[in-house]
């Protein structure tokens, strides 16, 4: 691919490319920097990028995968206060039976379960960005998505 298309074609990808790595990243830092590695991985292989028919689709893939293994290589975080100057809060009185239920349930669920759960319910995606973040269909979403709603429920 010449640069001239590359630059027509991926560079007004940009800002769709940055909102879902700051909502699988949760930091502007690293959205910017999972932007800019997504750009070269896209050059370095632009050779084969004739083949692709759906650019957009192709590159936001390209971006999850990246933001997925960044997220399963990070450590995890710290407990305790990280900052000695702020107070610890109120302990609170902690997650009832069934909240610890519902946690233990969806420890249980594969990663791609979870992952359409974090989405949906804790990132509150529609249905529509959901389904073209990873490739399906609306209607097959909809579908996985209550079929996981009565596992879980089961399960809990």
């Amino acid at each position: 691919m010449a640069p001239e298309e590359f630059a027509r074609i991926f560079l007004p990808l940009k800002g769709d490319l940055y909102r879902i790595a700051r909502k699988l990243l949760a930091s502007d830092e690293a959205a910017a920097d999972a932007v800019q590695d997504v750009y070269l991985k896209l050059w370095d292989g632009r050779d084969s990028l004739d083949a692709v028919r759906n650019p957009k689709a192709w590159s936001a893939t390209v971006m999850r995968n990246l933001c997925v293994d960044r997220l399963r290589s990070a450590p995890p975080p710290a407990a305790g206060n990280p900052d000695p100057e702020t107070p610890d809060p109120e302990p609170e009185s902690g997650p009832t039976e069934r909240q610890e239920r519902a946690l233990a349930a969806v420890r249980r669920l594969s990663p791609q379960e979870r992952e359409l759960v974090r989405l949906r319910l804790v990132e509150g995606w529609s249905y529509e960005d959901i389904a073209r973040f990873m490739g399906q269909s609306e209607v097959a979403l909809r579908v996985a998505f209550h079929r996981l709603k009565n596992k879980l429920k089961r399960m809990i």
